[in-house]
């Protein structure tokens, strides 16, 4: 099997600006293409880099001018590739944090951009997903929900990397819209008063698709509609929640590599490549690279597996605790996101230190962590949980001083399922929240 070179797939017409332009001039090219993201042309052999919707609502939020020039504010760099390499050449570039290139000539002058999910997609997929369902993959993801008449300043905080998009409810809870990151470039490109409703600037009604989809379709999706997200429901019309561009990649990521091992006499060009990186790749993909603990990913995997446990050997239950630090965009906004970043690392040092070797601690996003205590009864759950409470509380952390944290703590029960038991966690926490906060609330 032949694959072809990076600049056959590449992106020709790629949205650039000079490190000399400001940031107004970056979201003025995003906002008229349609983008989420620009390159960043270097200077005096400086590399490639990105300025991203992200990165908008960061410089936002930090209150930067935005008159000002983007050689003075730091973005991700890009690696680049000459464009003769081939595709599977080219993937062998890929990591965790690297997921697009910039392909270029033997002058380093830009001739192409290529991201992890064209990489992917150009060796054809199909071959393995095309009767996968996008559920298999999903398992659960979070999502940020908000009132639709909150006034727009006030949703842009809740979008970061882990979760780029609000879905926004009515008074009843029903979900009438979304804010994604494309929309925050639109708001900031065409100048709105960001104190009315986030109503006036949500995308209504929210495109979803059925768990059931299959992931060559659900692929097929996010190309059609240039989507970073596909938002998931049941077969009763029920969101379940999303998965991004990137986890769904990764995910299949980890399937493929699965078949690969299995079937060495198909792909047999980038079998070797992906072997060969097939370790670093699984090792990194459940890893929070902040903190350092499981992420989401893993939890999700561990969970299924102790479900499946409890089902088969009929073992004792096990309880998980969502737990979240309480007003933490006030700690952002005083002291500002490194420091927030700071006490994410620090919450994760006291947590550890109370937890036995078999409880899997891991991010669930933002500021929310989530523990599973495997073999574990909802009282003694409950013991641990306070201790943890306590001690995070008791700790002084520096520059911001106390911390206090809210745990939502759960049961499996015989009739739950995944999607059920996170469910009552996360109800637990918020009735903690809303009681007082500092807390641990228990739903079994």
């Amino acid at each position: 099997m032949l694959t072809p070179n990076i600049l056959d797939i590449a992106t020709k017409d790629v949205i650039t600006v000079t490190e000399n332009d400001t940031i107004n001039t970056a979201i003025k090219y995003m906002y008229q293409k349609r983008h989420r993201d620009v390159v960043i042309l270097p200077s005096d052999n400086r590399n490639y880099s990105i300025f991203t919707a992200n990165d908008l609502i960061k410089l936002r939020s930090e209150n930067i001018d935005f008159n000002t020039q983007l050689k003075n504010i730091k973005f991700t760099n890009i690696t680049t590739v000459l464009e003769t390499t081939s595709v599977t050449d080219a993937i062998a570039h890929v990591s965790s944090d690297i997921n697009c290139l910039c392909v270029v000539d033997e002058d380093n002058c830009l001739k192409g951009f290529v991201s992890y999910f064209d990489l992917l997609s150009s060796i054809d997929p199909k071959l393995m997903l095309k009767k996968r369902v996008i559920g298999e993959i999903m398992l659960s993801t979070h999502l940020k929900y908000a009132n639709m008449n909150t006034p727009t300043i006030e949703i842009l905080p809740l979008m970061d990397k882990l979760s780029d998009c609000v879905v926004l409810e009515d008074e009843e809870n029903e979900a009438r819209g979304i804010i994604t990151t494309k929309d925050v470039v639109k708001l900031f490109g065409e100048k709105h008063d960001l104190l009315k409703p986030v109503s006036e600037y949500m995308s209504s009604p929210i495109q979803t698709i059925s768990s059931e989809t299959t992931i060559d379709d659900a692929l097929q999706f996010v190309q059609d509609k240039h989507f970073k997200r596909l938002i998931v429901e049941d077969y009763s019309g029920q969101i379940l929640g999303q998965i991004t561009q990137e986890e769904l990649l990764a995910r299949i990521y980890s399937k493929w590599a699965d078949v690969m091992r299995n079937k060495d006499n198909q792909l047999l060009e980038i079998n070797k490549v992906l072997k060969e990186r097939a370790t670093k790749f699984e090792e990194l993909s459940v890893i929070d690279n902040l903190t350092g603990i499981h992420n989401r990913l893993k939890f999700e995997q561990e969970l299924k597996s102790e479900i499946e446990r409890f089902k088969r050997y009929k073992t004792e239950t096990f309880s998980i605790a969502l737990l979240d630090i309480d007003n933490f965009k006030k700690i952002n906004d005083t002291y500002g996101h490194l420091e927030g970043d700071n006490v994410l690392k620090k919450l994760v040092q006291i947590v550890n230190a109370n937890l036995r070797n078999s409880d899997l601690f891991s991010r669930w996003g933002g500021e929310e962590f989530i523990i599973i205590f495997p073999l574990t009864s909802i009282k003694k759950a409950e013991i641990a949980a306070e201790n943890i409470r306590k001690s995070i509380c008791e700790k002084k952390f520096d520059v911001v001083g106390k911390v206090t944290c809210s745990f939502g703590l759960t049961q499996f029960q015989e009739n739950d399922t995944f999607h059920s038991v996170v469910i009552k966690a996360d109800k637990a926490m918020y009735k903690a929240k809303t009681s007082g906060k500092n807390k641990v609330n228990t739903i079994i």
